[in-house]
């Protein structure tokens, strides 16, 4: 269809024109020719005026191409190691699978992609490895629908053992297609004690007492003692004898350890092997502690009761390494201290119209005291203003429910996968409704999402002019993430992660140093690359390129790794790769100016082996996740009943449309055509002695 990128109307003025041109051409002079060559060339002249005006209204073609599409039923591979571990035969299972595509591809007409956890294509894949240390499977299966049109997916099939160790549960909710599941791997319970988990703050204070708390499930070893030990540095500071009285349950033993020497210290729990069992290398765990000087003092400042209060306390509350103080307008307000020992006051819903605390404000803002915003309605715009240096707020009463996400561009700490996942799946909360000015140096943690449309407007920033830390919380009724995380995972870990890394964060002081050096975490796994970040600076604190570093890593186990590199504006950082589990001391070095500067501190890798940890399959959880996606669970041995399940059904090929455009413009026919109309037009006149 012929279509113009301008109303259709204009076409009347190009006809028009056309003939107003060959009018006053061709009909008041008298010429050399008869009346009917005459109006032939009227019509000449009035179609290459029209077609040359026509072309100014910028016309195309429109054409509509239809295709079928085959449809597609995805294997989706769990290619991780407890597969590899558990699975008899996996190889010949593995061409099974193939030769099970094949035909169905042959005889159905479909498409059958074989994807690892990752997205990987393993269709053309002889053999199969399974190596991958970790099991996403709720990612995974979610990335199929982002990664494939969903109207050509009949269905998909999981292949996998069940367990999961990565993200939320995949039986969390339904999915977009059909799913289906076999199960793999061996379901019977083995005789096996099992180091679960080990709870511990990964900060502790010196000359301080902490626990660290091991869980350990055994199985199938009813009245039988054994060791739980302790150790640091291949010594043993404790030991604790468990008898297990069931033949299955989870025993909790803690530790107390003394905080003696500052710095990251290795400590071991290796639970004693016992004979018969099957599985010894889930036996033992490290504990990475920090010990640092001096505990941190918090205040937190708030004109009345609020829930959210409640959820912030308790974060803080539950962590031994700071002293926090409540100050309630009328309720507690005499349980504040000296205002310059904190290290952190949290100003909650201040400053207000009835002016509550003011005087503290003013004593904690001029003593440089880092300040934490959390904002409401209510406030005092025009002083909050005067206070806060990174976020300056809109005057509104007016509020939206909306979602928050995590930034990805944001650097100053970390927030695990699973957090991350976790944020996205929370319920909405109140967030402001206006669009408030953020300083260029404010750097968004969570930024807000309204329903399905991502925006770029902050909710939680933080903000370092190297002289002063802040943070402004845009956000209320932040408590319902504490009550919902806990309603799904009976945990409280995402939301105490993100407000104590906060408060790290804030809580930490600003060094003015001329060469800075520093690892991007403090604990790297050690399938992760290891990435530290370079600032160099002139005597004038801009920043610069271009000089030489040299860097020494130690590791405990008395391993040096040498590296010189030199960073640049567009690869400031430097990457190491990846380092086996340790604690590890670093000494960067480099001469700026004719000065010499170093930079130490330390990291740590952690030893990364999620997937030794359980082996025993879980078809109850495949089970769940067929039942809710409308799919059937089948058994590794069922490969015939699989084969006949997907062959029973109809897969009729997708029809689907594109419109595309051509621009008229772009294509020869009308300059052809203007062409033979104007030298047509030439010729008679000129046969007829005119020009």
């Amino acid at each position: 269809m012929l279509k113009t990128a301008y109303s259709p109307y204009w076409l009347i003025l190009c006809i028009a024109l056309g003939l107003v041109y060959a009018y006053v051409l061709y009909s008041r002079k008298k010429e050399p020719w008869t009346p009917v060559w005459n109006k032939v060339l009227f019509a000449l002249r009035f179609l290459v005026v029209s077609i040359i005006g026509y072309l100014f209204l910028e016309p195309f073609l429109s054409i509509q191409k239809n295709t079928s599409e085959p449809f597609k039923i995805i294997f989706l591979w769990d290619d991780s190691e407890s597969v590899h571990k558990s699975e008899k035969d996996l190889q010949n299972y593995w061409q099974n699978i193939k030769q099970l595509s094949n035909d169905l591809e042959n005889e159905k007409g479909v498409d059958i992609p074989i994807l690892d956890l990752e997205g990987n294509d393993l269709s053309e894949q002889d053999n199969i490895q399974n190596l991958r240390k970790i099991s996403p499977l709720n990612t995974a299966i979610k990335n199929i629908g982002e990664n494939f049109d969903k109207r050509l997916i009949s269905e998909v099939i999981l292949f996998s053992d069940g367990i999961y160790n990565q993200g939320i549960s995949p039986d969390y909710y339904a999915f977009p297609f059909q799913l289906s599941t076999v199960g793999l791997g061996d379901t019977t319970a083995k005789k096996d004690v099992v180091l679960q988990q080990i709870s511990y703050n990964k900060v502790a204070y010196e000359g301080n007492q902490f626990p660290i708390e091991a869980d350990v499930l055994h199985t199938g070893f009813a009245g039988v003692t054994t060791k739980v030990i302790l150790l640091q540095n291949g010594n043993v500071l404790s030991q604790k004898n468990v008898q297990f009285e069931n033949e299955q349950g989870v025993t909790s033993i803690q530790f107390l350890v003394d905080a003696v020497e500052t710095g990251f210290q290795d400590y071991k729990i290796q639970v004693e092997v016992l004979e018969d069992e099957f599985n010894t290398q889930n036996n033992s765990k490290n504990a990475y502690i920090n010990i640092v000087a001096g505990k941190k003092n918090i205040l937190l400042l708030a004109p009345y009761p609020h829930p959210d209060i409640k959820a912030l306390a308790a974060a803080i509350d539950g962590n031994d390494n700071y002293d926090f103080t409540l100050a309630i307008d009328g309720i507690s307000e005499d349980q504040i201290k000296n205002l310059e020992d904190y290290d952190l006051a949290i100003l909650f819903h201040l400053p207000n119209i009835n002016n509550s605390f003011d005087v503290e404000i003013r004593k904690l803002k001029n003593s440089e005291v880092p300040l934490w915003f959390v904002t409401d309605p209510k406030l005092n715009v025009r002083r909050h203003n005067e206070l806060n240096e990174s976020v300056n707020l809109v005057p509104s009463s007016e509020s939206d429910q909306a979602f928050a996400v995590f930034n990805s561009n944001f650097d100053l700490f970390e927030l695990s996968n699973e957090h991350k996942e976790l944020l996205e799946d929370f319920p909405p909360v109140s967030m402001p409704f206006a669009k408030h000015n953020f300083h260029p140096l404010s750097k968004a943690l969570f930024l807000k999402r309204v329903g399905n449309v991502y925006t770029e407007e902050p909710v939680f920033v933080f903000y370092n002019n190297n002289d002063i830390r802040q943070a402004t919380l845009l956000i209320q009724d932040f408590r319902i993430w504490r009550m919902v995380e806990y309603l799904n995972t009976q945990k409280h870990e995402f939301f105490d992660d993100w407000v104590m890394k906060s408060i790290r964060y804030l809580t930490a002081k600003n060094q003015k140093d001329r060469f800075k050096v520093f690892p991007k975490k403090e604990a790297f796994a050690d399938n992760e690359k290891i990435e530290f970040q370079v600032e160099i600076y002139n005597e004038v604190y801009d920043r610069i390129y271009g000089i030489p570093v040299q860097l020494e890593i130690n590791s405990s186990k008395d391993s040096v790794f040498n590296y010189e590199f030199t960073p640049d504006r567009l690869k400031p950082d430097f990457i190491v790769g990846n380092l086996p589990g340790g604690i590890y001391k670093y000494k960067a070095s480099a001469t700026i100016q004719g000065k010499g500067f170093e930079s130490s501190g330390q990291f740590v890798v952690e030893k990364f082996d999620m997937e030794s940890q359980n082996l025993q399959a879980n078809f109850n959880l495949l089970k769940r996740v067929a039942d809710k996606n409308e799919g059937k669970f089948f058994y590794s041995n069922q490969i015939s009943e699989l084969q006949d399940y997907l062959n029973a059904k109809e897969y009729p090929r997708v029809l689907s449309g594109e419109s595309e455009t051509v621009p008229l413009t772009q294509n020869l026919i009308p300059y052809i055509l203007i062409f033979l109309l104007v030298f047509g037009e030439w010729f008679i006149r000129r046969y007829f002695g005119s020009y």
